[in-house]
Formats: C-alpha cells, sequence, structure tokens
C-alpha cells in the first residue's frame, strides 16, 4: 500500500460511525482491572478489530484483596515501556509485577512493603510508590526494568501527617522527580519532592478547595485536575485545577467548578491535556470538562455518558477512546470521545465480578 492510501486507511475510522467495518486491527487494545477478592487476581478484556469486548484472562497476583471498596483510584500502574503491569494487594500489604506479554501476563514477582492497606501506585523511570490507607503512608521501590523486581527503597516510608487521612491515589508529575497525594478526610493535597536517591524530601501541603479530594490526573504545564467528591458547590460535587511548583509547592488554579452531579470521585484527562472526564457514582453519569491553556475548567456536559455506578474511568493512549468501570453492572464501557467532549458509545461488557478496582488501557 503506498503512503497515500495508508494516509486514507488511517482516516477511514474518522469518518465512517462505529461499525465493525470502522474498527481496523490496529484499534485492538486490552483494559486491565483488579479483583480484589481474597485471592487478588488482574483481570483482562480485549477490545477486539468489531469494537466488542471480550475476555482475556484472569492472573493472579499471589496476594490478598480485601474484598470490599478501597475509595481510591490508581490500584493499578504500567511500566513507561508498558512492558510491565503493577498491582496493589491490599489485604497482604505488598505489590505484584507482571511481564506484559502479548498471549496475556506473567507474575515476575511480589514485594512486601511496610505500611497498610496499600490503595493506590504510581510508576516513573525506575521508581514505584504506594500510598497505605491503613497507616496513612507512602512507601517506594527501586524497579530493575530487565527482571521485574522490586528492591524497597530504604528511609522512603514516610506519614502522610494526620491519622485517618483518608488517602485515595498516589501519583508522580510527568517529570517522575515529585509525588502528589490526595487525602478525602483530611481534605487537602499532599505533594513531596524527591532527592537524588529516590526519596521523599521536602512535604507540601494545601487545603482542597473542594470536599473530599479523590481522583486526579495530571495535564500539561505540570498542572493536575483533582475530582471533589463532596465538593460544597450548591449542585454537589467538584472539579478542581492545580499547578505543581518546581519547588514541590502547590497552587490552585480554577475551583471548585461545579460538576452539577454528586460524588465525582474518579477523573481521567486526555493525552492532549484539553478534556477531563468524571466518574459520578450515584448520579450514574460520566461529565466532561474543557481544560484551558492556564487550567482554567468549564464544565460542557454534566451527563456526558449513563453509567451504572461507575468507579473508575481511564483513556486510551492515543486519546480516541474513554474506559468506564461500573460496579453498579459489573461492567466495562467504552466510548468514542469527541473533540468537544462528547462520548459516543462504542460497547458495554456485562461480565465483571463484583468489587472489581482500578483500571489501565494499553
Amino acid at each position: 500500500m503506498n503512503n497515500t492510501l495508508k494516509t486514507l486507511a488511517a482516516a477511514i475510522p474518522l469518518l465512517l460511525p462505529l461499525t465493525a467495518q470502522a474498527w481496523p486491527e490496529t484499534y485492538r487494545e486490552t483494559a486491565y482491572t483488579l479483583s480484589n477478592a481474597a485471592s487478588n487476581s488482574v483481570l483482562a478484556f480485549r477490545l477486539n478489530a468489531a469494537g466488542k469486548m471480550q475476555a482475556a484472562g484472569s492472573y493472579a497476583t499471589g496476594g490478598a484483596g480485601t474484598g470490599a471498596g478501597l475509595g481510591n483510584q490508581g490500584a493499578l500502574a504500567f511500566s513507561e515501556n508498558q512492558r510491565f503491569l503493577f498491582a496493589i494487594n491490599a489485604g497482604s500489604n505488598d505489590v505484584s509485577v507482571f511481564r506484559v506479554r502479548d498471549n496475556g501476563l506473567e507474575l515476575v514477582h511480589r514485594a512486601a512493603e511496610p505500611g497498610v492497606t496499600p490503595v493506590s501506585l504510581t510508576v516513573a523511570h525506575d521508581r514505584v510508590y504506594v500510598v497505605n490507607a491503613g497507616d496513612d503512608s507512602i512507601f517506594g521501590y527501586r524497579f530493575d526494568a530487565r527482571s521485574g523486581r522490586l528492591y524497597p527503597l530504604e528511609q522512603s516510608y514516610r506519614k502522610l501527617g494526620d491519622d485517618a487521612s483518608g488517602p485515595a491515589q498516589i501519583s508522580f508529575d510527568r517529570d517522575g522527580d515529585a509525588l502528589v497525594v490526595t487525602e478525602k478526610a483530611g481534605n487537602k493535597i499532599v505533594s513531596f519532592t524527591l532527592d537524588n536517591r529516590g526519596l521523599p524530601d521536602e512535604k507540601h501541603s494545601l487545603a482542597s478547595a473542594g470536599n473530599t479530594p479523590f481522583g486526579f490526573a495530571f495535564g500539561k504545564h505540570n498542572q493536575f485536575f483533582v475530582s471533589e467528591a463532596q465538593g460544597g458547590a450548591a449542585n454537589g460535587a467538584t472539579v478542581s485545577a492545580y499547578r505543581l511548583h518546581e519547588d514541590g509547592s502547590l497552587q490552585l488554579l480554577d475551583g471548585a467548578v461545579a460538576v452539577e452531579q454528586t460524588a465525582a470521585c474518579w477523573l481521567a484527562t486526555t493525552p492532549n491535556g484539553k478534556l477531563a472526564f468524571t466518574a459520578n457514582t450515584p448520579a450514574g453519569s460520566i461529565a466532561s470538562f474543557a481544560i484551558g491553556r492556564h487550567g482554567q475548567l468549564e464544565l460542557l456536559q454534566a451527563r456526558a455518558a449513563e453509567e451504572s455506578r461507575p468507579n473508575d474511568l481511564a483513556v486510551s493512549d492515543d486519546g480516541g477512546r474513554l474506559y468506564s468501570l461500573s460496579n453498579g453492572d459489573h461492567s466495562i464501557g467504552v466510548y468514542r470521545i469527541g473533540a468537544d467532549g462528547e462520548l459516543q458509545s462504542v460497547t458495554h461488557l456485562n461480565t465483571l465480578p463484583a468489587g472489581v478496582t482500578g483500571l489501565v488501557v494499553r
């Protein structure tokens, strides 16, 4: 096929409706979620060339889940090259590492940590950090990208500060030299700079613009966007924009902006940093926001999609599709993302077990 024909072929999915013919082979991707059952496992689901979801395997972590909701975002994370997948075991206080192969996942390591009840993890370069809800702490590892093994970082254990702070998520910034944590009960955003050994150094804290800061995601220009489950706005939940400065300090850019829905707990952004989506659990909806260059937020659609108690979101690497995890009807939903934040339903798979947590796509 010459270059002109290749260009036309690549453009076809943008022009046709979402039929089997509109999904080329290159759109195949896999979504992963975590069972969080007593015998914990990663569950894989493949979006095939016809735009349908299929079960693609269950892979034991070797650890234990809690069997109950964790109030978290970020139970799963990929290495930067997406060759390894990391999973928390909240019931056994450890982390499992899988090698990602064409035919499935291979468990290669399981590493214990001193914290209690890990609920979220994050990966950057050769560092992995977890946040623990049981003792309000963070802990780090060095990651060997050849073997997949994790090595504890001595002196990386840090308390967040207040007991019962209710951490929901931990994430590296895009440069991988600082950490951000949301504290639901403490109504705070906390950040740590890292020294040249990858250990937490200076700690910064900022009061959340809205109540119950929960899930968040980074955009461009060191901006990150936080869903606030209780918000404080007249219509319930809110979303706020922040900037993480090089010294680790935090700045409110915009917020708290009303979602016009209840309990916006999970948030995802598109790779170009122009759109954000929140999963609004009791409301049974997904809301969409436009993100301005300076971090300003504009609600596009309070109900861009209807879901049954959505409890996590993930965006495909190319920014073209939004995945939704829903514990209400035990499903994964897939949506085509329009330039204006409009969501067009592609498919739903309603065969998940109860209690799943975490969602990543590759």
